[in-house]
Order: C-alpha cells, then sequence, then structure tokens
C-alpha cells in the first residue's frame, strides 16, 4: 500500500522531479520533467545529467556545491539555467537529496526542480493537490490515520473518528494512540474486553503491541453495538504508523451465516442413517460421515486420504470404477442397486446414488450417497412370495373346480345310475341284477370317499412354514421307508440311500414327500423285475437337490407338467395301480412350501427319476449314505 501511495505522489507530483546515480546517469524522471524539458522519456533515461543544463558552467557550479556540502543532506536557494530540448532556457531553484543504500552508502541524488517562475502557481496547485487529498480522505469509507514515530496522530479521516466510538468526539492531532484505545475502552467499545478485569488490561496490551508491531496481517475482532472492525497496521520507513480500520460487519455476518450452513450440513450428512463420501476428481476420500466409517469399519481420519478403490470390495472395484468414469456434465448421476454380505453373515441392500460435481464441464468432486433399502427388498420379496402364493391358490382352485366337476361328479353319477336301475328291477319285480347293483353302489360311494380324503388331505397342507427348523434328510427318508415297510417288503424292493443334505423347512411335510415319492418309485414297477429305487443328493451352485430315481415303468416326457395336476393318472386301471392320483400333486405343494421346485427328469431313461431342489441358504450340512434292502 505504501509502495502505491509513494508511487502516485511520484507521478503526480506538479514539480519536475530526477533521480540519477552517483555517475549522474538518469535514472528516472517523472511526467513534470519531461513537460518541462520537452524530451520524451527515452530521450533522458542513461543520459548525463549535463543534458539539462544550460551551460557547463551551471552544470560546475552545481556540482562544486553539492561538495562543499559534502553531499549529504539538502541543498536548497541555490538557482541555476537550465536548458529545454528546443533551446529555450529558465532559471530555477534546485533542491537536491542523497539517497542512501541499507549500508548507508551513497546510492544517487533525487533532484526537484522550483521553476522560479512558476512559484505561486506551483503553491496554488500545492494547496488544490492538499484540498484533493482531504477530500479523498473524507470520502473514503476506510478508517485511516497516520501516528508519528512517538505513536501521536497526525492525520485522520471522519471515517476513522466514527470506528474509534467514544474516543471519536476526543480526537486532535498530536493525541497518543494509547489514549484513544483507552478512551474506547472505557467507554464499552470493545466487547471482548470486560472493564475493570485483568483480562480487558491484557486486550490493551495486545492491542497496542500489534500497533507497535504491525506485520501487515489483519485482525478482526467485535466493536461498537454488535459490529465487527477489521484492523490493518503499517510502518512507513520514516517511522510513522499507517493505520486502515474498515467495518467489515456484513462480510462477518455472511461468514457466520455461512459457518452455520456449513455446521448445519455437517449435523445433517452426520445425522441421516445414508452413507456418504466426497471423493476428489483423482479418486481419495476427503470426507466420510460417521454411518459410513461404521459401515467399513475405519475412522474417518483413516479414511480422509485414503483412494477411495482400496475401500470398495475387491469384487467390485472394476464396476464402481467403470461407473465413476462414465460419469458427464450431461449425465452426472448413476443409480444402482448392491447386495453385500456382512462379517457377521448377514445381508444387506443398499440403494447407491454416485454423483460428479462439474464447474463449467471441468470435474471439481465425486460425492456418493448409499442408502439402505433392506426392508423395501424384504418388502419386495415377500409381496413376490404372497404373489406367488396366489398365483398358487388360484391354480388350485381350478383345479379344485375342474376335480368337483369331473371327478366327483363321476361316482355321484354312477350311484344316481345304479339307484335308478334298483329301483327299476324292484318295481318290476326282477331281483337277479340287485347284488350286483349294490356292489358297484359300494365302489362308488368308496371311491368318492377316497377322493374326499384326499381332498381335504391336499388342502390342509400350507403353502408356507410358520416354524423352519433344521431337517436332516437322511432322517426323514429313513422314517419314509420305515413307513412303507410292508409295501417294499410286498414288492421286494431295494432301497439305496446317498449322502443327503439338511435343510431348513418342516419335518413332517418332507417325510411326507418322501413318502410319496418312495411309495410311487415302487408301486409303479415293472413286472418280473426287482424294484431298486436310489434315493441321491447333491449340491450344486446355490441349490440342494434330492433325486429319488427308480427302475420302474417310466412316465412319457409328454406328461411331465401334467402328472403334477390334482387327481391326475396316467393309469387308469385301478386294480393294477391303485391310487387317486394325488400323490404327486401333493409332492408339488410340499415341496413349494418350502420355496423349491420338484420336476420330472425327462433326460433319465431307466425308470422314473425325481429332482427336488431346495434353496442352498436354508442348507446347513450334509450326512453319511447308507443302504437298505
Amino acid at each position: 500500500m505504501q509502495d502505491h501511495f509513494v508511487r502516485a505522489l511520484y507521478e503526480t507530483f506538479p514539480e519536475p522531479v530526477v533521480m540519477v546515480d552517483t555517475a549522474k546517469t538518469i535514472l528516472s524522471v517523472n511526467q513534470a520533467t519531461l513537460q518541462q524539458f520537452g524530451y520524451a522519456e527515452d530521450e533522458l533515461l542513461g543520459q548525463h545529467v549535463r543534458i539539462l543544463y544550460a551551460t557547463e558552467q551551471d552544470y560546475n557550479s552545481c556540482l562544486n556545491k553539492r561538495s562543499m556540502d559534502g553531499n549529504t543532506g539538502a541543498v536548497s536557494d541555490s538557482v541555476y539555467g537550465y536548458r529545454r530540448k528546443d533551446d529555450t532556457v529558465f532559471s530555477a531553484q534546485l533542491r537536491s537529496t542523497m539517497v542512501s543504500g541499507p549500508d548507508g552508502e551513497n546510492c544517487g541524488f533525487v533532484g526537484v526542480i522550483h521553476d522560479i517562475s512558476n512559484i505561486l502557481k506551483l503553491d496554488k496547485a500545492r494547496q488544490d493537490a492538499s484540498k484533493i487529498l482531504d477530500t479523498a480522505l473524507a470520502a473514503i469509507p476506510e478508517g485511516f490515520a497516520i501516528f508519528d514515530h512517538e505513536e501521536r496522530l497526525l492525520v485522520y479521516n471522519e471515517a476513522y473518528r466514527r470506528v474509534c466510538g467514544p474516543a471519536g468526539p476526543f480526537l486532535r492531532l498530536g493525541m497518543p494512540a494509547e489514549e484513544i484505545i483507552q478512551i474506547a475502552f472505557a467507554g464499552g467499545h470493545y466487547p471482548e474486553a470486560k472493564i475493570g478485569s485483568a483480562a480487558g488490561r491484557e486486550w490493551i496490551d495486545n492491542r497496542m503491541f500489534d500497533f507497535r508491531n504491525p506485520t501487515g496481517r489483519s485482525k478482526v475482532f467485535p466493536y461498537g453495538d454488535g459490529r465487527w472492525l477489521r484492523v490493518e497496521n503499517f510502518k512507513t520507513n520514516d517511522g510513522n504508523t499507517v493505520v486502515i480500520r474498515i467495518d467489515v460487519t456484513e462480510l462477518k455476518e455472511t461468514e457466520m451465516a455461512l459457518r452455520r450452513q456449513q455446521l448445519e450440513y455437517y449435523t445433517l450428512v452426520q445425522n441421516i442413517p445414508d452413507l456418504i463420501t466426497r471423493i476428489s476428481k483423482d479418486g481419495v476420500v476427503t470426507f466420510a460421515n460417521d454411518h459410513y466409517c461404521r459401515f467399513v469399519g475405519k475412522t474417518a481420519e483413516e479414511l480422509v486420504g485414503t483412494p477411495f478403490l482400496d475401500i470398495v470390495p475387491v469384487a467390485d472395484r472394476a464396476r464402481v470404477a467403470s461407473v465413476l468414469e462414465s460419469l458427464t456434465p450431461d449425465t452426472p448421476l448413476a443409480v444402482g442397486e448392491q447386495h453385500r454380505i456382512l462379517p457377521d453373515g448377514s445381508d444387506i441392500w443398499l440403494l447407491w446414488s454416485n454423483m460428479a460435481v462439474f464447474d463449467n464441464e471441468m470435474l471439481m468432486e465425486y460425492v456418493t450417497v448409499g442408502r439402505d433399502i433392506t426392508m423395501q427388498k424384504r418388502q419386495q420379496e415377500r409381496i413376490a412370495r404372497q404373489s406367488s402364493e396366489l398365483q398358487r391358490k388360484n391354480d388350485a382352485l381350478n383345479q379344485f373346480t375342474g376335480t368337483v366337476s369331473h371327478d366327483l361328479k363321476a361316482p355321484l353319477r354312477h350311484i344316481a345310475m345304479f339307484s335308478d336301475m334298483i329301483n327299476d328291477d324292484i318295481q318290476s319285480g326282477s331281483l337277479e341284477e340287485l347284488p350286483g347293483y349294490a356292489t358297484h353302489l359300494r365302489q362308488s360311494a368308496r371311491r368318492m370317499d377316497r377322493l374326499i380324503e384326499s381332498l381335504l388331505d391336499y388342502s390342509q397342507i400350507a403353502y408356507q412354514i410358520g416354524n423352519w427348523s433344521p431337517v436332516p434328510l437322511s432322517d426323514v427318508v429313513a422314517d419314509a421307508i420305515l413307513n412303507l415297510d410292508s409295501l417294499i417288503r410286498d414288492a421286494g424292493a431295494k432301497i439305496e440311500v446317498g449322502a443327503l443334505p439338511v435343510v431348513r423347512g418342516d419335518a413332517e411335510l418332507l417325510k411326507r414327500l418322501a413318502q410319496n415319492l418312495i411309495g410311487n418309485a415302487v408301486k409303479y414297477r415293472r413286472a418280473g423285475v426287482q424294484p431298486v429305487v436310489r434315493i441321491l443328493g447333491e449340491s450344486r451352485d446355490d441349490t440342494d437337490y434330492l433325486h429319488v430315481e427308480d427302475n420302474g415303468i417310466g412316465i412319457d416326457p409328454r406328461f411331465a407338467s401334467k402328472i403334477f395336476d390334482v387327481f391326475q393318472r396316467l393309469h387308469r386301471d385301478e386294480s393294477v395301480y391303485q391310487g387317486t392320483g394325488i400323490g404327486l400333486a401333493l409332492a408339488k405343494r410340499i415341496v413349494e412350501s418350502h420355496n423349491g421346485r420338484i420336476e420330472l427328469d425327462t433326460s433319465f431313461t431307466e425308470g422314473a427319476r425325481f429332482s427336488v431342489a431346495f434353496p442352498k441358504n436354508n442348507s446347513t450340512g450334509k450326512e453319511g449314505a447308507w443302504t437298505a434292502d
């Protein structure tokens, strides 16, 4: 700031000013010199100073005068002749001042040339310049003052008087700086300093220390009635102190409002349940909120400065890097779901919003926000299961409708028909066929009873299991074989059981499933061939399997899906293969209640082979193999 003042004074000074070095070479001239002598600046710079004198005698006279004075101080009241470029001559008074270097050596001289003919004009110019300076000081909103080397007030403007508060009315030239601050302090002008306290005295001492040892750096503190003041102190080369006092209340209020917003923002991002990180354009973490830190198991101090991709699981790094690289000013946002398995074995679903922040097409940073959507995903899964269950129930209802309209009506038609025939024979007196008609009536009634019991049995199996528990399929199969012991012995069947998994489900339902599959495998045997039933387990990908295969008559692949419908029998002659045709429908319903699936392996040609699939996340182990004959 001081350099600007000096330069401005030098350039606008109304009288010629010439700077020369010890060799009398012109180093610098101001505008007044160029106007007075009629030269261009490049015509004077580097020239010997004698170019400005009217005669050699004038130059030597000036040189001798300076020598007599010892080359120190200022030489005044010395008049010499000077020559302009157009050869016109004028007389002027020279004031010359030696310039000393840092070590006191003579570096040259500065000369101010006073044209005697223009003294009155120059006096007026000086007065005008003084008025302009006074007007400028009065007009600027910043408080401005100069103190001499004894800390006494030399110059001040109206704005300085205002910011001095209680001391303002008492300001006078020559007033000590410490007296000004003490009056303002005593008037309660500085709320940070409590009147009469040791802290108040220390506050004054600190302000005076800053005044006496200016660093050029500003300080801001409250003053007056809720306002803020910025203080700047500068020391000049002549020992004076220039002080500037600026009211920065509006700026400070804006700054404080911004800090409040930042605090509110920080509080918000720390308290919302989302996982938030900010990443530099170079991929380094610059911020992580508490929820993200807990999620990755690190502190904020450990995360900040770490490459972001180092935190991402290895399996996801390439995908995440690709997502970030794909963000552009036109598409700065990418959203995607992620399924994570946590260290404790639980799983979580996250919805990630990856944003790139741009400024005029230039990437500034990335912001990632992860939201836990596990509950929503669970709800979606429940809805999907409920929809699937509803669809199955609708299918079952349709099957019931078909059954009632066909299978249940058939025995009823027989009963009605033979009843009419009995009635006709009785009326006609012909009783020979009555025993046969009665036998048919009993058979139809019994079939009706079996069908109704099968339907009740089917309807009582729920699609969803209330109490899940680990169930070893080896135990289930063993119990089913025990229940089928008489059928197996009568058929002379051989049962081979391999290693089977442990699944979660209902043990009784799974026992009925195994009993139906094994029972069918023994029942539908080939004549003259010993039945062999193999029960095997398999684990593949995310699924455990139960396979039941036999060497029986097999099933036409065309009926691979139809055989699981209610009352679907491929063999109508019940004298050979007894049953109602509901066994596989029951098996399918039991499997679906365990979130699994059952199907006929149409590639198996040695008999029939059924495969039951259980979700692997329900599996807990596998048991040994054994054989039963």
